[in-house]
């Protein structure tokens, strides 16, 4: 494979975890591209994946936690949310691959006779494939660090090609890499004495491959000695000051500033031969310290969803509502109800110490007519009200049967009924499902004189989407009675985008995900106004 020219100065970032699962790679790699961003250094962060899925897609969120759509309508999983929080920046397809994708790619190719009758093996088609894509990513977006995260643990069997395929790689000439070893060491509780042998044992496999950590960072429950430091630099070869320890925190924005304290930005820089830009983490070190506030208000916020066995389903929501309640110094109380437990019997009970409700997005039928029922209580109560997704098309189908369509239905759910929400013919992205969905980023025209236009002041907005079924136009103009009005649309293809009752204090729904767009730095408005309206009900 060629190399040459394809690159300009990038320089390549390896992260992959060992011992066990759920180390928080995703937040390493997150905040080591936060720091090096704070140097004024350009990255893009993305993650290669060993599972067999093509995508994160058709995962239940309960399997995996919540899908994430970049921009350009990657579905990917929730990591690259970390990414676009912590550094700040929309990424792109180039963000997220997984082994489902390559074995995809590979048999096509191989039916279409690209390998001209020749085995297709694991070494080198897939090997070279993993290599190209991060070739490619360097290439495309130009920037001056690509950190790749490795999904996985080492040692798993499904991670191993592409353990080989970067150990290959850093073999180039042409690549710059420095590889980060993140492991964790465990904390008899009976001796109170730390374990160094699994973590031993994990940079052995590397070695296998072929790869000489060049960092390795200790996660542990309680932080380690100097005299685990030094076994592990003993027993390792990496050097003292690129072994690290990265004790439990109670926050992970707090994670930038403990890697930053121990120089771990510097020690990459110092590896590349590149200039040591001065760090500037205060707007970063702004928001820890609101973190850390002691005297905040605690208000109540009720989810209403149907995957609550996982709270990582509906992680960005989450994250988006603590970053607008860390900035007016709000304590908030999650309170979960499960949509398919409402009834128009106890909604009251399960609401009545809300401060305000979120009706949460989600496919399928289970769930949907307790979200209906939420609706039609909120919005006569005067309980602040945010729907997202299939929570702005259950507020829909209520605003319908209180004008007298009794039998409004969404058609994913039922075929005999007033079809209130159903497919409506776009252009769309496929699902590998046999059917299509709005994925992405799309523009959405906003009307004067409405709630929503004050809370964003613009006159149009881009935000992503991910779902199939939509408002049917046919009945848009018998919906929109005793002020309820459909505030956004989508101009190009006809479709009603946001709702709000605009003499309620908010009630708002979008069929758009605006926490893909909200960030320590930057939250979003949306959820920022609905922070304000639930601070200031009254129960």
């Amino acid at each position: 494979m060629d190399y040459k020219n394809k690159i300009k100065d990038t320089k390549f970032i390896f992260i992959a975890g060992g011992v066990i699962s759920g180390l928080g790679k995703g937040i390493i790699s997150a905040s080591l591209g936060r720091i090096l961003k704070s140097k004024g250094f350009s990255v893009f962060v993305q993650k290669i994946d060993p599972y067999l899925n093509y995508d994160s897609g058709l995962m239940s969120p309960n399997e995996h936690g919540e899908v994430f759509v970049t921009q350009d309508g990657k579905e990917t999983d929730l990591d690259l949310g970390h990414y676009e929080r912590f550094i700040g920046e929309p990424l792109t397809k180039e963000a997220s691959i997984t082994s489902g994708y390559i074995y995809k790619n590979l048999i096509e190719k191989e039916r279409r006779g690209d390998f001209q009758g020749k085995t297709v093996q694991i070494i080198p088609h897939m090997t070279n494939f993993i290599q190209e894509f991060i070739i490619n990513t360097a290439k495309k977006t130009q920037v001056d660090f690509v950190i790749t995260e490795i999904g996985g643990t080492i040692g798993d069997i499904e991670s191993d090609p592409f353990l080989h395929a970067i150990s290959s790689l850093g073999n180039k000439d042409e690549i710059d890499m420095f590889f980060v070893h993140l492991t964790y060491i465990p904390l008899l509780g009976t001796t109170k004495e730390f374990k160094t042998k699994p973590t031993q044992n994990s940079i052995k496999k590397l070695r296998q491959f072929g790869i000489n950590p060049d960092m390795s960072i200790l996660r542990s429950s309680e932080e380690v000695n100097e005299d685990i430091i030094n076994k592990i630099v003993s027993s390792s070869n990496i050097k003292k000051g690129s072994v690290i320890g990265v004790v439990d925190l109670d926050n992970v924005y707090k994670v930038p500033l403990l890697l930053e304290k121990q120089k771990a930005a510097d020690k990459i820089l110092e590896h590349f031969n590149m200039d040591n830009k001065k760090t500037d983490l205060s707007d970063w070190k702004n928001f820890v310290n609101l973190i850390d506030e002691k005297e905040k208000k605690e208000i109540e916020i009720a989810m209403i969803g149907k995957y609550l066995d996982l709270k990582d389903s509906y992680f960005s929501i989450i994250e988006a509502l603590k970053i607008s309640g860390i900035y007016k110094k709000l304590k908030i109380k999650f309170n979960w109800i499960k949509a398919d437990n409402i009834n128009k019997d106890n909604i009251s009970e399960l609401l009545k110490e809300a401060n305000g409700v979120l009706i949460l997005p989600g496919f399928g039928k289970r769930g949907f007519h307790g979200k209906v029922i939420a609706a039609e209580y909120l919005k006569d109560k005067k309980i602040p009200t945010f729907g997202i997704c299939y929570g702005f098309q259950a507020m829909v189908v209520a605003q319908a049967k209180k004008i007298g369509y009794k039998d409004a239905i969404s058609t994913e759910n039922e075929k005999i009924g007033t079809p209130i929400i159903d497919i409506i013919e776009t252009k769309r992205d496929l699902d590998y499902m046999g059917g299509t969905l709005r994925l992405g980023e799309h523009e959405t025209t906003l009307l004067d004189n409405t709630l929503i236009k004050g809370i964003y002041k613009h006159d149009t907005i881009f935000e992503r989407h991910r779902h199939r079924y939509e408002v049917n136009p046919k009945y848009r103009k018998e919906l929109e009675v005793d002020n309820f009005v459909f505030s956004g649309y989508d101009k190009e293809n006809n479709l009603s985008e946001i709702c709000e009752y605009n003499i309620h204090p908010f009630y708002i729904g979008v069929q758009f995900h605006p926490e893909f767009n909200a960030n320590p730095l930057k939250p979003h408005p949306l959820f920022d106004k609905f922070m304000d309206e639930a601070l200031k009900y009254k129960k």
